[in-house]
């Protein structure tokens, strides 16, 4: 619920602010004020984007209480999401967890999400709902990450940015601001490559995107957004223990071998529509994305190209003591999957699979708010989903192994919040379900082609309670909360390194998520979060274990300071140990890693507004690994992460 607000013309100014506006994660008429759900919002300032390197979501959104996020020291596959321990089997891209990019959803209509798209160094605003959110989204909401990069301006902006760094880091970008009367253009693009810390790691990533708001009267409003990534990046695998030991740069020499990596390159655009109808907002989405992906693994080469398309329409009236909103969502995948064996990193002779796989998902929704007393507020919402997977087997003889699953869920959420003064209390009921993805269904431990038809959907159920507001010059949010989810998907691998899913009991979570930032003085504010989390394994010879991968104590601490254009932020970032898979033998030791930033925002040459910056990670040069693939075939469980790291750069506006 924290907000930075810095005018670049007042770079001595840091004020803290509890903003009355709309949460979109939540799709509903609820603002921050009044929202009986555990929510954190960032807004970064011009002086954050313009200062800080922005290499990776994990750096760009440090310090939310509730939100992990793993950088594997590598992109070929991408950070690892954690809202309250959902995410945690993700062995790839994002799963259990919603995101949204600038309106288009990240997470595809069979749960899975992918975020080579986004770039994080032009991430002006994200919105995080820390708990289950299927009433609002469906399929694979055990949270919400909604990021913006909306930089509308009133005038013509152009900015360029420079930034060179450790293990072979290049980046260069540029962005501009456009009004044309009184219709607003913003786009940028970026290129950036990086030798990386570990053997086998280079990465190269170029991402652009452009987005426009044309005000088409005084009732009528529409947004396009619109952007492409194109990624080559090695794979260098996760390690034993005794491999980290003794060389923790070294790269699996399966993968090696294997050239494994990922080439990929997504293409997508959308739009909305907003019109004030005599009952309400209506807003009409449709969005669609393509991506092409040639994937060299040690298994396997994979070859897969992928066509998404989605609409929205939503109606929604937000009245003085209530409001109401009715909806329906739809979505389509297809995915076009062949296998190849491997041969040197090339698709070899050998066709493994060739397969066609669909999914379908239809949902309505309707929510509703009204204000019992002044003070006291209730919310709820139900929403229904229908969700079909259908494959076509396209090898020959193999034609009795198309099928297709379908998936039900209905998704209720009930929540009081009550207004004290500057603050609020808040209690929510919330549900959440996820199916399989299309390749934990077809990743079959027999090697056949086919859906799984042992594999089916987990369902959470959670309560919370908690308190936020404004006392003074601070501002805080607490929560606690618990949650249960029955048929947990769980992942293992084989020999060969494949991953495999199951459903394997249940899970408990506890948890507590605390957020605190004061504002001392003009120059100094200091931001810090705590998250315990106790998550366990609740039936089964599993009982009272830990989930694997999920620290139990995360402290994060942001001092902040801003003087006469000096520009600092020190950060700490305390993770407490962790176990690498479900018999909790295999352990992860916890970290303090320390990272300083620092630049000037008052040099002006001309018409230029130049801001020099530097970086230093991991200042005290710490061994530590930041991420791990939980329940690794052989021990291979750790990604360690980069020791002390530079990065510098200018960024000049114009």
């Amino acid at each position: 619920m924290f907000c930075f607000s810095a005018a670049a013309q007042k770079a001595d100014t840091l004020e803290v602010v509890l903003p009355n506006v709309q949460v979109e994660a939540l799709r509903s008429a609820t603002t921050e004020r009044s929202a009986p759900f555990a929510i954190s919002t960032l807004q970064r300032s011009a002086s954050d984007v313009a200062l800080q390197p922005g290499l990776s979501l994990r750096s760009t959104l440090q310090g939310i209480a509730g939100l992990t996020i793993n950088d594997r020291g590598h992109s070929a596959l991408g950070e690892r999401f954690l809202i309250r321990g959902m995410g945690w089997r993700s062995a790839f891209g994002v799963r259990g967890i919603q995101v949204v990019l600038d309106g288009i959803p990240l997470t595809l209509p069979d749960g899975q999400g992918s975020l080579d798209i986004v770039d994080p160094a032009f991430i002006r605003r994200a919105e995080i709902v820390r708990g289950p959110s299927s009433t609002f989204w469906g399929n694979g909401s055990g949270g919400v990450l909604m990021l913006s990069t909306d930089a509308f301006q009133d005038s013509t902006r152009i900015g360029i940015r420079g930034m060179g760094g450790s293990y072979g880091l290049q980046q260069g970008s540029v962005d501009a601001a456009v009004p044309l009367g009184k219709h607003r253009f913003y786009g940028y693009a970026s290129s950036i490559k990086s030798a990386g810390y570990r053997d086998y790691s280079e990465s190269r990533f170029t991402r652009a995107a452009l987005t426009a708001k044309f005000n088409m009267g005084p009732r009528t409003q529409l947004r396009v957004v619109s952007g492409f990534a194109v990624q080559d990046s090695e794979s260098p695998g996760a390690l034993t223990v005794a491999q980290v030991a003794e060389n923790p740069r070294a790269a699996d020499t399966r993968n090696v071998n294997a050239l494994a990596g990922k080439e990929s390159t997504q293409v997508q655009a959308g739009a909305t529509i907003y019109h004030q109808t005599g009952i309400g907002m209506l807003s009409v989405t449709a969005y669609a994305l393509t991506r092409q992906l040639d994937n060299p693994l040690s298994y396997a080469y994979i070859d897969l190209k992928r066509k998404v398309a989605g609409a929205r329409v939503q109606l929604q009236k937000n009245g003085q003591n209530a409001g109401w909103g009715i909806g329906v969502d739809a979505g389509f995948q297809d995915d076009d999957r062949l296998n190849f064996n491997n041969v040197n990193g090339q698709a070899g002779p050998n066709v493994e699979l060739d397969q066609k796989e669909e999914v379908r998902n239809l949902s309505a929704f309707v929510f509703g708010q009204i204000n019992l007393f002044p003070a006291l507020t209730a919310t709820a919402g139900l929403r229904a989903d229908a969700i079909d997977f259908t494959l076509s087997d396209h090898l020959p003889g193999h034609e009795s192994l198309s099928g297709d699953r379908s998936f039900s869920a209905l998704s209720p959420s009930v929540g009081l919040a009550f207004r004290v003064g500057e603050g609020l209390l808040f209690v929510n009921y919330s549900t959440a379900f996820e199916t399989p993805t299309t390749t934990e269904l077809v990743n079959q431990p027999s090697g056949s082609s086919g859906l799984n038809s042992e594999v089916g959907a987990q369902h959470t159920t959670g309560f919370e309670a908690g308190a936020r507001g404004q006392a003074g010059r601070s501002s805080f949010d607490v929560a606690v909360f618990r949650m249960m989810v029955t048929d947990q998907l769980q992942p293992f691998q084989d020999a060969g390194g494949r991953t495999y899913y199951q459903n394997a009991g249940e899970t408990k979570h506890i948890g507590i998520e605390i957020a605190l930032l004061t504002q001392f003085s003009r120059v100094f504010s200091l931001q810090s979060t705590y998250t315990m989390s106790q998550y366990q394994f609740d039936r089964g010879e599993l009982r009272d274990l830990r989930l694997p991968g999920i620290p139990v104590h995360h402290l994060f601490l942001g001092l902040r300071a801003v003087k006469g254009g000096v520009y600092g932020q020190l950060a700490t970032d305390f993770v407490s140990s962790t176990f690498a898979e479900n018999d909790n033998t295999a352990p992860n030791t916890g970290y303090s890693i320390v990272d300083i930033n620092v630049g000037y925002t008052k040099l002006y040459v001309g018409g230029a507004h130049i801001q020099p910056f530097v970086k230093a990670s991991n200042v005290f040069d710490r061994d530590y690994v930041g991420s791990m693939v939980v329940n690794a075939f052989g021990g291979r469980y750790f990604e360690p992460s980069p020791g002390r790291t530079f990065q510098f750069g200018v960024s000049m506006s114009f």
